[in-house]
This record gives C-alpha cells, sequence and structure tokens, in this order.
C-alpha cells in the first residue's frame, strides 16, 4: 500500500511499549460482525499486523478502531465508522493521550504507567486490565 493513501488516517501502533492484545470482553460493539472481526484468531499468527485475514484492530489505550496495513509494521488506517453496520465509532483519544503524557513527562522520561492502558481515560485508579 503506498504511504500517501490514507496519510491523515495512516498510524502507528502506540504506545510502542504496549503490544497488540485483543480487545478485553468488556468491550462493547455496534454488530457482531464487529464483534467477530475482533475476536478473529489466526492459527497462524499471534499478530493482526501479521495476518492478512485480520480485518480490524482496536486500540484500547485510544479508543480507536482501525484496518491493519500490512506492511511489515503496526500501522493501521482509523475508520470512524463500523465497515458492516456504519454505526459511528468512538472519536480517537490519541490527540488527548499525546497531550497529557506531554503535560506531565519530559521528552527522555519513559510514559507514565497510567498512561499504558485505558485506565489514563476512564479514571480507572486499579491501572485497567493491561497485564505486564
Amino acid at each position: 500500500m503506498s504511504a500517501d493513501l490514507f496519510r491523515e488516517r495512516r498510524v502507528l501502533w502506540m504506545p510502542l511499549e504496549v503490544p497488540w492484545q485483543p480487545p478485553t470482553a468488556a468491550l462493547r460493539v455496534c454488530c457482531e460482525t464487529m464483534g467477530a472481526a475482533l475476536r478473529f484468531s489466526c492459527d497462524q499468527h499471534a499478530d493482526p499486523f501479521e495476518c492478512a485475514d485480520a480485518l480490524i484492530v482496536y486500540n484500547e489505550i485510544f479508543d480507536e478502531y482501525g484496518i491493519p496495513v500490512h506492511d511489515g509494521g503496526a500501522t493501521y488506517v482509523l475508520i470512524a465508522h463500523c465497515p458492516w453496520c456504519a454505526a459511528k465509532l468512538p472519536e480517537s483519544q490519541r490527540d488527548r493521550w499525546f497531550d497529557e503524557v506531554d503535560a506531565v513527562a519530559g521528552d527522555d522520561d519513559p510514559t507514565p504507567k497510567r498512561f499504558l492502558s485505558a485506565a489514563w481515560r476512564t479514571g480507572d485508579q486499579t491501572g485497567g486490565a493491561q497485564s505486564e
């Protein structure tokens, strides 16, 4: 896929220190087809960015959905609506995340732990479901 295609919607999986994980069971989806796409599990690939059959990824930290770009990296094209039922998906919290991390951490500081799960945006004081 050309790097010029969907330039303004093409993003890198972030934060980089948090590997992709399947969505938790608590994630509410707009339709069963979206749910099935998010639950898809490949026998040959644990990572959806390596599997050409993986259609959708969900980034819990940013509360955003995307279509993986199978280019050998962890990039995806942000989507604003469900491809199957056309329901509006949540507004990405990516810009807010960077703003809030920048406000509390310097350029060379590690990302504060509370920003490595959905806890930073949900107010979950337990740190969320993110495992280490």
